[in-house]
């Protein structure tokens, strides 16, 4: 009988998995439909529609105004990379058509991975080395909710466990801070593997390292520069939302917020993550007395006016912009390796 049942669990995992590669987006819009089915199942309509009537719209202002340094730090964040990494350095303007791009691109896919894409909106430029960048880019952000997450998570698991997240923690610090010392070893091991490769896959392996030269001391710090304190606008723009819809304190509001940002970016399988987030914030929030209509009408506000706005905008920013330059850019010229951060 248990083999039976263990036959039957492998054929639906192969099942819904051959099914996600033949119809990935309609599986995504699947799952938030499930998940928004769950949650309006678990929280009722008029628990929502009371938190949407008895909202106190000053919040809704604060956290919208909040977009302004929300905007701009994504943006120097990515200028500052790309100016770092390639040669000739692209403008400020170039480095927001191609953030504002990018949130079209990921739109429609979990975890927003579609922002990948961002670099073919960067001309003149091999759009595997932008790609790279746009790994290192996103991967600060995820890195910070990680920690902070972690950090949260420490709060509420209890002793000694709660030193476990911590631990794990300064580990990925130090890994990040040292992770560019690595370099030569890659290096060593791409040029030992270019004997047999032709010329133009050489090239590509080349663009490729730009992610580990992106990664030097230097710019390891002035990323987090960047991404710490937008982490900190986010967050406590989330925060003017719940308080649009409900009292919470700051405190608290430190202690749950992060947690919901960590199941989310744990879970990147729907559209956006819509559903995701709406779940994680009824279920991480209703502990600490807050009903579900607001702890869901928060998460679902702060997903459009952080997400599916920005997103309508990168809609048009990507349809009426076309680069200038479409050459690629050659590993040659494009490739800069700081001296001194080695």
């Amino acid at each position: 009988m248990f083999n039976i049942i263990k036959i039957f669990l492998i054929f639906i995992f192969f099942l819904v998995k051959n099914l996600v590669k033949k119809h990935p987006m309609k599986i995504r819009i699947a799952i938030v439909i499930i998940l928004f089915t769950i949650l309006i199942y678990n929280v009722s309509i008029s628990e929502i529609g009371a938190a949407f009537k008895q909202a106190r719209p000053w919040y809704l202002f604060y956290a919208i105004i909040l977009m302004i340094p929300n905007l701009l730090m994504q943006f120097f964040k990515w200028h500052f990379l790309l100016v770092k990494n390639l040669n000739p350095r692209p403008s400020f303007k170039t480095a927001v058509i191609s953030v504002l791009g990018g949130f079209f691109l990921g739109a429609s896919t979990p975890g927003r991975t579609g922002e990948l894409a961002r670099g073919f909106l960067i001309p003149g430029h091999s759009k595997i080395k932008t790609a790279s960048l746009t790994i290192v880019d996103k991967g600060f952000n995820q890195l910070i909710t990680y920690l902070f997450g972690l950090t949260a998570l420490s709060f509420v698991i209890p002793w000694p466990f709660s030193l476990i997240p911590v631990a794990v923690g300064i580990l990925i610090i130090t890994i990040l801070l040292n992770i560019h010392r690595t370099r030569p070893f890659i290096e060593k091991l791409v040029k030992k593997f270019h004997r047999f490769t032709k010329s133009e896959v050489s090239e590509k392996i080349d663009n490729a390292l730009a992610a580990f030269d992106a990664l030097s001391a230097g710019t390891v710090l002035g990323m987090l520069a960047y991404s710490i304190p937008f982490y900190f606008i986010y967050t406590f723009q989330f925060y003017c939302i719940i308080r649009c819809y409900t009292n919470l304190s700051l405190i608290l509001a430190m202690k749950t917020i992060p947690l919901i940002y960590f199941i989310n970016i744990m879970l990147p399988i729907a559209i956006g993550n819509f559903g995701v987030k709406e779940m994680a914030s009824v279920h991480v929030l209703g502990p600490f007395g807050i009903d579900g209509g607001p702890a869901f009408s928060s998460s679902l506000t702060q997903n459009v006016i952080t997400f599916l706005v920005p997103s309508i905008i990168g809609g048009i920013v990507f349809t009426f912009y076309r680069p200038r330059l479409k050459q690629e850019a050659s590993s040659s010229d494009d490739r800069k390796v700081l001296v001194s951060e080695k």
